[in-house]
């Protein structure tokens, strides 16, 4: 094998490497699944939305979104408290001064004064009851609802409308990149199987053109040099064989991480890349290929026609919608010092229970106390506080508008180095299809050739390679064209390359 085989498969090899031991084994033996005998990709796909934290990630900002606009909307909606409260009264001087009042002795010694009857009134006094009582229950129930907010809590809610259309773009985003890394690792995992089997054919080819040499010198029909040089390349091939499986193996795990699978036991992927039609159907479905995803990932965008609409990306429909809760934010924040209106009412009932005891006998010893208020608020002086939250809200509105622009840009370049990448590995494909097909007749020849005598060790081994990476390259070629295509098909939620997510600041909307 030539050092194309390497290279083809360190492009995959090298980072499965990386990620597969990048996580602790015992750490990743408790949380893994034994591996199905058999996987389709788009098991693989379901078992990674099952998994994946950068899915779960995006769904937990949607709750959170909605939730802030359950919030939001229940600042225009009524509001209903209910209260419950007992107080003890440990001392009071109320209770000491009805005490006193209702002695017969003032403490002097002397007789008592019964000239009047105003302390014997002042303890049996309902008012005595009440703030000389040991004990007070409390029911109550309060009412409130926002009149006039001046436009306030109207731009909060839109606000936060916006703030879940954008974290709806995000789910579908997550959901559609985990699409791509997904069928990325599968099919890397394919190729390699496919690349080692070229490794372990042209170790065939080695050892069977190392037999015919070793015939040819036995009969006298071929040089000691040539049965050396057959038998370099046959031993050439045998390591390159050993790595080919190795880099298939690493491959395989890179795979199992990604689906939470453990790392051992067999395995077989039953999805295969396009590298068996031949140069006339590689050709065909160059001018016929209908652009739809190869597997269908529930809620995943799989138009039949890809949207590379600049407006419909995902990431500039959250720019936008960003855009939008800025716009509301900065509208609150500029009438804060306009006034608002509130209506209050507030029901309650007090009980006295006797001392002793802690609840009255019956509901009708539960005195009412009902009340209702209206009024206005409005900040007087804030010290800068309503102009700081000023500022805040125009610099995250024109930090979306800048955002906004660059997602647009960003999208356009994007969508035509999508659909560059997709024609280029379109016709890398279908032209790899041929070159295979013309370098297998031709080893077939030179094998003919050879074995009769009329050609050497050396055309045969440049024959032998020609066709090795024929083969890689229309391996390679078919798992760029599958995924250049299912990129395509997802571009309108997948995230723009080299671009950050719009960040939803809402610091100003409260």
């Amino acid at each position: 094998m030539t050092r194309s085989l390497h290279s083809a498969v360190g492009l995959f090899a090298g980072a499965g490497l990386v990620a597969a031991l990048a996580l602790p084994m015992p750490a990743f033996a408790q949380r893994s699944t034994a591996a199905p005998a058999q996987l389709s990709l788009a098991d693989a796909l379901a078992l990674a939305e099952q998994r994946s934290e950068a899915l779960k990630i995006a769904e937990a900002g949607f709750q959170r979104a909605q939730g802030q606009r359950y919030q939001a909307r229940a600042q225009l909606l009524p509001q209903l408290t209910g209260t419950a409260g007992y107080q003890r009264t440990l001392q009071s001087q109320f209770q000491e001064i009805s005490k006193s009042a209702g002695s017969s002795d003032d403490g002097s010694g002397g007789a008592p004064d019964t000239s009047s009857s105003g302390g014997s009134d002042l303890t049996n006094s309902p008012l005595a009851k009440i703030f000389a009582a040991p004990s007070t229950v409390t029911l109550g129930l309060q009412f409130s609802q926002n009149i006039f907010s001046a436009g306030k809590l109207t731009a909060l809610n839109k606000g936060a409308d916006a703030v879940e259309r954008a974290a709806i773009a995000g789910v579908a985003t997550a959901r559609a990149q985990l699409v791509i890394d997904v069928a990325q690792a599968y099919y890397n995992a394919v190729a390699a199987d496919r690349l080692s089997a070229i490794a372990d054919s042209a170790l065939a080819q080695a050892e069977r053109a190392l037999t015919q040499t070793t015939l040819a010198r036995q009969v006298g029909t071929s040089s000691e040099f040539d049965l050396l040089r057959a038998r370099v390349t046959r031993d050439n091939a045998r390591p390159q064989a050993i790595q080919a499986r190795s880099n298939g193996a690493i491959a395989y795990m890179h795979l199992r991480q990604m689906l939470g699978l453990s790392l051992s036991g067999p395995m077989t992927l039953t999805t295969s890349v396009r590298d068996d039609l031949t140069a006339e159907q590689a050709m065909a479905q160059t001018a016929t290929t209908v652009l739809t995803a190869p597997v269908a990932l529930p809620r995943a965008n799989t138009s039949a026609t890809p949207d590379t609409t600049v407006d419909h990306r995902a990431a500039v429909r959250q720019a936008a919608d960003a855009l939008e809760a800025q716009r509301f934010a900065l509208r609150a924040a500029n009438w804060q010092r306009l006034p608002s209106f509130q209506v209050t009412s507030t029901y309650q009932r007090f009980g006295y229970p006797r001392d002793g005891t802690f609840l009255p006998s019956s509901f009708a010893q539960f005195y009412p106390n009902w009340t209702a208020t209206a009024g206005f608020s409005f900040p007087v002086w804030t010290s800068g506080r309503l102009k700081g939250e000023k500022l805040v809200a125009q610099a995250n509105y024109a930090e979306a508008q800048q955002r906004l622009q660059q997602a647009r840009e960003g999208a356009e370049l994007d969508a035509r180095v999508s659909i560059n990448q997709y024609e280029q590995a379109q016709a890398a494909y279908a032209a790899s299809v041929g070159t295979d097909e013309q370098a297998a007749k031709a080893y077939q020849i030179a094998e003919v050739r050879y074995k009769e005598g009329i050609s050497t060790q050396l055309e045969l081994d440049q024959t032998r390679t020609q066709l090795q990476q024929a083969r890689i390259n229309r391996v390679m070629a078919a798992r760029d064209f599958e995924l250049a295509r299912l990129r395509l098909a997802l571009l309108r939620d997948l995230p723009i390359a080299g671009m950050p997510t719009a960040g939803m600041t809402t610091g100003g909307m409260r």
